[in-house]
């Protein structure tokens, strides 16, 4: 959004409104190719979320 100076409030909203949009798209194009299950993640990032786990039990 900061390559557009003279945005205005309604059309941030609009931007939005796509967005969610694209994410509703990506989420059934997932579910038709039987993808759903799977999350793509950094092992570093994966390894960071059990350290959290097991701090936290």
């Amino acid at each position: 959004m900061s390559k557009y100076p003279d945005i205005t409030p309604r059309e941030v909203g609009n931007f939005y409104g796509l967005r969610t949009w694209v994410e509703y798209g990506l989420k059934q194009s997932k579910n038709e190719l039987g993808w759903a299950d799977y999350r793509l993640t950094h092992k570093t990032d994966i390894e960071r979320l059990w350290r959290l786990f097991v701090v936290a039990t």
